[in-house]
C-alpha cells in the first residue's frame, strides 16, 4: 500500500490517541456485568471487585457510566516514573522500554479518569520531563545519522511522530550530499583515467616515432 504525502508528515495526537485506544487496560468492575461480543474478541464477565482487561476505549465508556474504576499501569505510578526519569538523564543511556503509545494512554487516562491516578499532578511533571529527556536524546541522534539508516530502539509513536519530519529533512539533505560526493568521485576518476590514458599514448607514439 502506498504511504500518503499526509502519512509522511505524521498523525495528529487526536489520531494518534484514537489508535491508542485498541490498547489494553485494567479495570475493577463496580457493578456485575456479562460478556461482551467486540470485533475483536470476548471481554468479561465483569463481577466485582475482580480485575479484568478490556481495551481502553471502552474502559473510558465503562468509567464514564460510573460502572468501573481504572487500575493505573505500572508505569504510569509515581515512583516508576521518577526512576525512569533518572534512566534517561543518564550519559549515554539508551531508550528505556515504554509502551509504544504511553504518552496517548497517559494523557487520556488523566483527562478521564485522574481520580483513578494516585499524584496524578506528580506524575504530570514527570511525564513531562520524561519526554523531554527523550526528545532531547531523539534529537541529539542527528549527529549520528547516514544515509542508509538511523538505529534508535524503543521510541514511542508520539516520539517517532515527532521528529518524522525532521529527520525526513535530513535524510535526503544526507542521500544530495552521497550523490553529490559520488558525482565528483566518479568525474576525478574519469579525469585521472583520462590523463593516465594521454600519458601512456604520448609514451606510445614517443617510442614509435622517435624524432
Amino acid at each position: 500500500m502506498a504511504v500518503t504525502s499526509r502519512q509522511r508528515e505524521g498523525f495528529t495526537m487526536p489520531e494518534l490517541e484514537y489508535l491508542a485506544q485498541c490498547e489494553s487496560v485494567t479495570i475493577v468492575p463496580l457493578h456485575r456485568m456479562d460478556r461482551l461480543e467486540l470485533v475483536r474478541g470476548t471481554v468479561g464477565p465483569f463481577r466485582p471487585p475482580q480485575k479484568t482487561e478490556v481495551p481502553l476505549w471502552l474502559a473510558i465508556m465503562l468509567k464514564r457510566t460510573s460502572r468501573c474504576r481504572i487500575v493505573a499501569p505500572e508505569w504510569l505510578k509515581y515512583d516508576r516514573l521518577r526512576d525512569l526519569c533518572r534512566r534517561e538523564e543518564q550519559p549515554d543511556a539508551l531508550f528505556t522500554k515504554l509502551p509504544f503509545h504511553y504518552l496517548e494512554i497517559a494523557h487520556i487516562l488523566l483527562t478521564h479518569a485522574e481520580d483513578d491516578i494516585v499524584e496524578s499532578q506528580g506524575i504530570r511533571r514527570l511525564l513531562q520531563d520524561l519526554r523531554e529527556s527523550r526528545q532531547s536524546k531523539a534529537l541529539g541522534g542527528v549527529e549520528l545519522l547516514n544515509p542508509l539508516q538511523l538505529q534508535m530502539d524503543n521510541l514511542s509513536a508520539a516520539e517517532i511522530n515527532e521528529i518524522r519530519p525532521l529527520f525526513k529533512h535530513t535524510f535526503d539533505m544526507l542521500r544530495q550530499l552521497e550523490k553529490l560526493a559520488s558525482t565528483t568521485e566518479h568525474s576525478q576518476q574519469q579525469s585521472q583515467f583520462a590523463d593516465q590514458s594521454y600519458s601512456e599514448l604520448d609514451d606510445a607514439i614517443g617510442s614509435s616515432y622517435p624524432i
